[in-house]
């Protein structure tokens, strides 16, 4: 069965597996009963009605497949030509208030479009201008702010210009909606239902090991400070909020540092700003950090967040030394080195300032993407090489000034490697490649759009987010390829979410469902990811009503610093989900498809976090774990979606025989011990990877080699082949090893529309060798993008 959707099924662990029998069965019979959809759901409908059978009327429109997969893409709201000067505002027309929730970015066309400042949008974002992604002469676009869930109609859309300059001006001809995801003619209620509550649940029943701990990468302890982080860093917010994210257990993870406008600009009225050195065009004037304070920050942060080690991201280089308007401040070639003195002279400054700086800084956020990293849109440059070059002079910089701070990149954000046959997977590898001897870390961006929810349900309809075995399977091609070219380096992933903008419950609910779904299948590869760090803020100034932050302005006060000042959000429950999951890590058995759970113990308890991602209701039956180890009672925590809104469920008794976890839900059980559990022994597992990635067949024999070190003490193996192919694999994977045939079961991969995952079997123990030969015949379309063999040892 495919490990991506199986994961992390305990790979063959001991003999006593093989005797499992098949635990998944259905609880009744599958009487399906008509599904409804949330009040959410019939006000979202009215809009996408609204949209499509009025509004839409008369406007141009750009649409993308066609026949009955035909969906808007962009829709041109006002076309009119207006002479813009400061201050000065376009109303919209009636309606586009209604509309705007639909649709992740807005853009102009006109001309001197570059002097535009910023905008604000009304009534949405009156007083925050909401994050630019693209700025030259002729265009400007915008990201589309968060909108409050109100009840009330929101009053007329309007946006107001702020110039650069008091006295410039700018034409403006459009404005233009653009959907993140196409947007379907027909409704989409899968994200206002209770998925797979029309049928009964399915009995799942799931095996802890509890006589061996499980290794991975070294260590059985969980690492809790590895997983449980935020988007912020030390010293940003006031230390009420630092106290309250200390007691939940939870530390700083990543934040970014623009240079622009945090130098040249200044936060504070009057301060002193970076400028351009006079004898040298292009240069930073380092002698700024001579009266610059750069370790404020870290003065004021709480005392536990001191010694902390958090990311950080280099962004927005001066304007002086950067490509004009393009990629957010991305250095010209030719002042590569001054780009690189200048973050090596901010790091020094802060760690002579402030005692201490980020542990891994990144070179430049999101540069793997043009509007990052503008020499990607350069014909005539090669914008890979220039970017591994970049990053190999800022490390040599920093590395000289400050010795013991890493530095890595390319802080990765759209993580479809497979575009362009394979051409994204490629630019990474030869990243890889030419940057080795320099960086310290690889770290990557993983996002889920609008088709994430019911992921399962889609999986024909286009699906083609990460969290159905392509995350998995894009780690281990990664992986494979450092370990070709000897250069191996742990993985940070700095930000995960999703890219919606709402505050509705469907919205929360698919940040959360992104957040714990990316966790659970993340803590299990310790051995290759140092820091994971979802895209949640404690809150926001810079749009604070922001579905990513866990605490919002209260209403009606003037001044919001402390904590007192807030409230939370639903998403703050994300904190109390996970507030005590730590321990050492228990090996686990269990037969069903896209199901993740990680099993660890203390003293007092053994504790599994479990993410379903299939598309039906469990009841997760640990009656024999709980047997054998004497448990006095189980408890489930639960964050899910029910009934259009999502419901928070402090600690409470549930049955051990039939544990409900939902569709996309993640909760964390416990079994609480009547003593402490003493493991006679440890079961290690490890990854080893053919050298081979992103190899092309066509339904002719291919050949992987996989080296094993003394297979006669391996105890379990598992044969885990990554493939991807358009329309899905529908005819069977023919795989030998050694020469001896071995089985794949396909699972549901026929199912795809577009299949990018893991396909695996276990190993009988008597064909590995040293060296093993692993020959796959696949049909024409696909491509294996890795060959690995996981394999399991036990120690006393």
């Amino acid at each position: 069965m495919p490990n991506s959707r199986r994961s992390p099924r305990a790979l063959g662990l001991l003999a006593w597996i093989a005797m499992l029998a098949s635990a998944t069965c259905s609880m009744a019979q599958q009487t399906a009963t008509p599904p409804t959809i949330s009040k959410e759901g019939k006000k979202q409908k009215a809009i996408h009605d609204y949209l499509f059978d009025t509004f839409i009327k008369n406007r141009k429109t750009v649409y993308q497949g066609s026949a009955d997969n035909r969906s808007l893409k962009e829709l041109t709201v006002l076309e009119q030509i207006h002479q813009i000067r400061d201050g000065e505002e376009i109303e919209l027309p009636a309606g586009t208030e209604r509309i705007a929730i639909l649709f992740r970015h807005f853009g102009f066309h006109g001309e001197n479009l570059d002097r535009i400042k910023e905008v604000h949008v009304f009534p949405f974002s009156p007083d925050k201008a909401p994050p630019r992604s693209v700025q030259v002469k002729d265009f400007y676009r915008v990201q589309m702010p968060s909108i409050s869930n109100n009840d009330q109609p929101p009053q007329r859309m309007k946006i107001r210009f702020l110039m650069k300059q008091k006295d410039a001006a700018c034409r403006i001809d459009d404005l233009v909606f653009y959907a993140q995801n196409a947007i379907s003619p027909e409704f989409d209620t899968i994200p206002y239902r209770d998925l797979g509550s029309e049928f009964p649940r399915e009995r799942v029943e799931v095996h802890v090991d509890t006589d061996h701990e499980l290794s991975i990468g070294g260590t059985s302890d969980l690492q809790r400070h590895r997983w449980f982080r935020m988007h912020e860093t030390s010293g940003v917010v006031d230390q009420s909020f630092e106290t309250w994210a200390s007691e939940h257990n939870f530390l700083p993870g990543r934040g970014a540092f623009k240079f622009n406008p945090a130098l040249t600009h200044g936060w504070k009225k009057d301060a002193e700003t970076l400028q351009e050195r006079k004898d040298k065009p292009g240069a930073a004037d380092l002698t700024f950090f001579d009266r610059y304070d750069a370790g404020e920050r870290q003065r004021r942060t709480i005392p536990l967040w001191k010694d902390t080690p958090f990311a950080l991201c280099f962004n927005d280089w001066p304007e002086f030394m950067s490509v004009p308007l393009q990629g957010r401040g991305t250095p010209l070639v030719e002042h590569f080195d001054d780009a690189a003195e200048l973050a090596a002279a901010y790091v020094a400054d802060q760690i002579k300032d402030g005692g201490s700086t980020a542990a891994w800084w990144e070179v430049k956020n999101e540069s793997s993407v043009a509007s990052e990293w503008s020499h990607h849109d350069r014909k005539d440059a090669d914008g890979w090489g220039l970017l591994s070059d970049f990053h190999n002079r800022v490390a040599a910089k920093v590395h000289a000034s400050s010795p013991a701070v890493k530095v890595g990149g390319p802080s990765s954000a759209y993580m479809q490697l497979q575009a362009g046959n394979f051409k994204l997977y490629q630019n990474q590898a030869r990243f890889i490649q030419e940057t080795r001897g320099h960086l310290d870390f690889f770290s990557h961006h993983f996002y889920e759009n609008a088709l994430t929810l019911g992921a399962h349900e889609r999986r024909g309809l286009g699906y083609s987010n990460y969290l159905l075995g392509r995350y998995e399977a894009i780690l281990d091609m990664l992986r494979a390829e450092m370990h070709r070219v000897d250069n191996v380096l742990p993985i940070l992933i700095t930000e995960t979410g999703s890219l919606q903008n709402g505050r509705e419950p469907s919205d929360n609910w698919l940040r959360l469902y992104a957040w714990n779904a990316y966790l659970t299948k993340s803590m299990q590869r310790p051995d290759q990811i140092d820091m994971f760090v979802p895209f949640i803020f404690l809150h926001m100034s810079w749009n604070p009503n922001s579905g990513d932050a866990a605490f919002a302005p209260k209403p009606g006060l003037k001044r919001h610093v402390t904590i007192d000042d807030f409230e939370p959000t639903i998403v703050a429950r994300y904190f109390d989900l996970w507030r005590d999951f730590d321990g050492r890590r228990l090996p686990v058995a269990f037969d069903r498809d896209y199901l993740d759970v990680v099993a660890i113990h203390d003293d007092k308890q053994v504790s599994l976090a479990v993410t379903n991602m299939g598309g039906r209701q469990i009841a997760v039956d640990l009656s024999g774990v709980a047997s054998k180890i004497g448990a006095t009672a189980a408890r489930q925590t639960r964050l899910n979606y029910h009934q259009g809104d999502v419901v928070f469920e402090p600690e409470q008794a549930v049955d051990a025989n039939a544990i409900p976890v939902d569709v996309n839900e993640t909760t964390v059980i416990r079994l609480t011990l009547s003593r402490p559990l003493n493991p006679s022994g440890t079961l290690q597992m490890d990854r080893i990877y053919a050298a081979e990635t992103a190899v092309a067949t066509a339904d002719k024999p291919t050949v992987f080699q996989v080296e094993l070190e003394d297979p006669k003490t391996v105890q379990s193996a598992k044969l885990i082949i990554g493939i991807h192919r358009n329309g899905g694999i529908n005819k069977p994977v023919k795989v030998s090893v050694n020469d001896t045939p071995i089985t794949l079961d396909m699972g549901d991969a026929n199912e795809f529309s577009e299949f990018f995952g893991s396909l695996d079997t276990a190993l009988p123990m008597s064909i590995l060798r040293e060296q093993n030969q692993v020959t796959i015949t696949s049909q024409e379309g696909a491509t294996i993008t890795s060959v690995q063999v996981v394999v399991h040892r036990t120690a006393n």
